[in-house]
């Protein structure tokens, strides 16, 4: 019975030491898989004051989407501010300064000419429509041009490449 009892004792303290081994390949094989996984959640290393522009008369912009988009570009870590007319343009413009404006395609003519009589100028990022025709020549006059059916991480990542170039 002590032999029995000896054993036992020797085995469960054999199979303690291996499970602890075998533990610590566990971890490392899960540590192994996190560089494939790919993480949904994106905070900027150049925190930004954004403009977003979305005329009420000429949006396409459901109210649910904007306040969306609003909350996830701030919990990356933007300061957000939305207008929905011209006049709210202007007020906003002329009250702070932003780092980058975003605004559709067809409202990029109105931001620009309030832009110009502010103190310093923000990077204006155009929204645009797949098969509006305007494409090409939006990409000549603007180094970022986001798709209107872009995802939030496509938002972010014109934002921060606008910041990075910035040099802020």
């Amino acid at each position: 019975m002590k032999k029995l009892r000896l054993t036992m004792i020797l085995f469960a303290t054999g199979l303690a030491g291996t499970t602890a081994g075998d533990a610590q390949a566990c971890g490392e094989v899960m540590y192994r898989m996190g560089g494939a996984l790919r993480y949904h959640a994106f905070l900027t290393r150049h925190p930004a004051s954004i403009l977003v522009y979305v005329d009420q008369a000429k949006a396409d912009f459901p109210e649910a989407d904007r306040a969306k988009f609003h909350d996830g570009l701030e919990k990356a870590g933007h300061r957000v501010t939305l207008v929905t007319d011209a006049d709210a343009l202007k007020a906003a413009l002329s009250a702070q300064q932003f780092d980058v404006i975003i605004a559709q395609s067809n409202d990029i003519d109105t931001v620009s000419s309030q832009v110009a009589k502010s103190a310093r100028e923000p990077a204006l990022i155009p929204v645009f429509r797949p098969g509006s025709g305007d494409e090409r020549q939006l990409r000549e006059r603007f180094p970022r041009l986001v798709n209107a059916d872009a995802s939030l991480n496509q938002f972010l990542k014109s934002i921060e490449q606008s910041m990075k170039s910035r040099g802020t």
